[in-house]
């Protein structure tokens, strides 16, 4: 891929061609209890993240750690909230662990539909991120919203558009 010239951005495409300048906004880990696991993160040095915040659309609880302030890069520890939240299954089978990489951009539903003609599967249609909305005051008329895809190799790759 080329750079954009600005750090931390990328083209996406597979074709090379800049449909939309991303860039890396945070890590997603799923975890049992976020509180224990920010606890980990603290003992490294990374103290700075926002309370955890619940998401009832996505059925998550979710809080974000500064990983790069100044860039605004974060791991975001997302810790289900009943038996139906889309990480249960995965916290089960798996016991946590990375879960899927988040990149900001600024025109969702464009950039969704060039990484579906890609190759790229859909697996959640772009949706209002309340809990994301919570966590960094986004009190704004309008609302942030997600989508997640999984590449041809199974990386769980989101895409974030704030408002």
């Amino acid at each position: 891929m080329k750079s954009s010239g600005n750090p931390g951005y990328r083209t996406v495409n597979k074709h090379d061609k800049p449909i939309e300048k991303t860039k890396l906004h945070h890590i997603g880990i799923v975890v049992a209890d976020i509180s224990e696991t920010a606890r980990v993160f603290k003992s490294i040095g990374l103290y700075n993240r926002t309370r955890p915040e619940p998401d009832p659309i996505q059925k998550v609880s979710a809080s974000f750690i500064d990983l790069i302030a100044d860039q605004d890069i974060y791991i975001e520890l997302v810790e289900p909230t009943d038996e139906s939240s889309p990480v249960t299954k995965f916290l089960k089978s798996r016991g946590g662990g990375l879960h899927h990489l988040c990149f900001e951009v600024h025109d969702l539903e464009k950039v969704s539909a060039s990484l579906v003609n890609d190759g790229f599967r859909m697996v959640t249609a772009p949706v209002k991120c309340q809990g994301f909305d919570k966590s960094f005051a986004k009190n704004g008329v309008k609302k942030s919203k997600i989508a997640f895809f999984l590449t041809q190799g199974n990386l769980l790759i989101e895409l974030l558009e704030r408002k």
